[in-house]
């Protein structure tokens, strides 16, 4: 079963990681692949540089679609996902690290 909530911890993401061709992949998962699954997405920490790609990608989403993305900050995580269930990175206590 697919979760209907994603968070990407980007508290130590640069302008570096910014790919464009990157950014239209995901854009392009996010509208045509879960839309209908994905309750949220919500960003954690977010580096302030990172504001501008984030107004040039939400021009390319539909309004539902930019209603779902949340951003917080450090503790607020706690108000959209369980406490149990945010990963460490993010401040939690699951231990869950993605490998490829």
């Amino acid at each position: 079963m697919l979760p209907d909530n994603d968070c990407f911890g980007l508290g130590r993401t640069s302008l570096s990681e910014a790919d464009v061709d990157y950014i239209k992949y995901f854009i392009n998962i996010f509208m045509y692949y879960t839309a209908d699954v994905m309750k949220k997405m919500v960003i954690h920490n977010m580096h302030w540089l990172l504001n501008g790609v984030w107004k040039l990608v939400s021009v390319l989403l539909s309004e539902g679609a930019k209603k779902r993305v949340i951003f917080v900050k450090n503790k607020e995580i706690y108000k959209q996902i369980p406490e149990s269930s945010v990963l460490a990175c993010c401040g939690g206590p699951d231990p869950f690290r993605y490998s490829a």
